[in-house]
Order: structure tokens, then sequence, then C-alpha cells
């Protein structure tokens, strides 16, 4: 029996996810129709629309119907730098108000990390970066880290290889690298130290889940001298990221 109340954006969404769970081969009108309980006719009208902005694409002729690629270029749409900043900055400035650590926030560029900006606290430390702009290897720094983790295995791996003359550079073990990609995947968080310029850095650093691009190839992190923090300050800012990021991402184990 077909719907009574079904509006065009309830029909056009349930025939959407249909779809999504149909996969690759997708469903044919009449199956969309039975699926989502309405009138083929409506249905039609529907696929119809949807089909026009990229939404919905038909295998042949006459074939199934199955999600276009509009979706897919949506769902993987990366913001622009300006926005980014735009963002998180009220994040940055919030962090380091309650934390008194400097913060930052990084992007991914290609086998790099990038800072796109960044807040000072009460003692300054920049050991490792040169404000924005200032770029260092993926892994060497733990924003590139989370950036590695939310990546494909293999993909993590090669990026190692290439990066390889930077670890022995900056004397970091790759097994140092691996376990804290563990720890982002495990928590949602790294927590770890770098040695730079006679100095040795404690850095917590947070990066949405894997598969999330709302919000780019991005990572925010704490940056004080090792030893300065106690735990309980760890904690604190913690908690204070993890209120004040726009992403909620706690770890696949908790």
């Amino acid at each position: 029996m077909a719907k009574q109340s079904s509006s065009n954006v309830e029909r056009g969404a349930e025939i959407l996810l249909a779809l999504g769970i149909a996969g690759v081969n997708g469903m044919s009108l009449a199956e969309i129709a039975e699926s989502v309980g309405d009138a083929k006719s409506a249905i039609h009208r529907a696929l119809t629309g949807l089909s026009h902005y990229g939404f919905v694409e038909q295998s042949g002729r006459r074939g199934n119907y199955r999600l276009g690629s509009a979706i897919y270029a949506l769902a993987q749409r990366m913001p622009g730098i300006g926005d980014l900043v735009d963002l998180f900055r009220p994040a940055l400035i919030s962090i380091t108000a309650g934390t008194g650590i400097s913060s930052f926030l990084m992007a991914r560029s290609g086998f790099e990390s990038v800072c796109l900006d960044f807040q000072l606290g009460a003692s300054p430390v920049q050991p490792l970066l040169s404000g924005v702009g200032g770029r260092l290897p993926l892994g060497v720094g733990h924003a590139g880290v989370c950036m590695m983790a939310r990546l494909d295995p293999e993909s993590r791996e090669r990026i190692m290889e290439i990066n390889a003359p930077h670890y022995e550079q900056w004397q970091i073990e790759p097994d140092t690298i691996r376990a804290e990609i563990e720890m982002f995947l495990e928590k949602g968080h790294v927590i770890g130290r770098r040695k730079a310029a006679g100095y040795e850095v404690w850095t917590l650093c947070l990066a949405p889940a894997p598969g999330d691009n709302r919000y780019g190839e991005t990572a925010v992190s704490l940056l004080a001298l090792a030893d300065s923090v106690s735990d309980e300050e760890a904690k604190r800012g913690l908690t204070l990221m993890t209120q004040a990021l726009p992403y909620k991402w706690s770890g696949r184990r908790v």
C-alpha cells in the first residue's frame, strides 16, 4: 500500500538510504518502491529528480538504479583552508586560554603536515615549528602521526618508507610511530615526546575519526616542554580539547 504522508524530501532520503544498502548492484524500480513502501509512479518521479543532480544513476537503459557519483563527491569534499582556520580558531583560543599551553592547527600536505594557525601559551615553545606555514614530515610531529593513523595500513607504511630518512635524522624509531598510531586508533588521541633543538617536547594531539572528512585532513596539538606538564594538567588539556574541538572521536576502544 502506498504511503499517504511521505513528503518529497522524505521519499528522496528513503530512496538514497535503500540504494546505499543495495550497494553497487543497485535496485530495480519495483524493488525500490517495495522497500520504501510507495507507489512506483512517485518513486520514478523522485528518481528522475535525483538523477538530474547526479545523486542516482541507472546502469544501462533500463538497468537497476544505484547511488551516483555526486554522493561520493560530496562525502569526500574537503573544506577550504580559510574555512578550516575560521572553524578551528575559537577552539585554539579556548584550549590555550584554559591550559596556558600553545596549541597548533595542522593539515596534511602530501608527505608533510603544515601549520595553518596557532595560539601561543604562557611559555611559548616552538622548537618543532616556525609558526604558520611551518612543515614537518608526517610522523615527525604527532599531528602527522594522527593523520597517518586515519589512512589505510598500506598507505601508512608507504609514507613511513618515504619519510624514513627524516625519522633517522630526528632519531625517531618507526616502531614508536606505529605504537602512537595504535594509540590514536584506540583512544582518539596521541600523547608523546620528541627531541628537537636541544629540547624534549611533550605533545597531546587529537584529530577527526578515520573516514570523517568534514574537517579536512587536520589535527590539533598542544606543545609544551617535557616534564612541565603534570598528569592532572594533561588530563585537563584532553578534556578541554575534547570539549572545544568540533569533532568527537574517542577511538575504537576505550
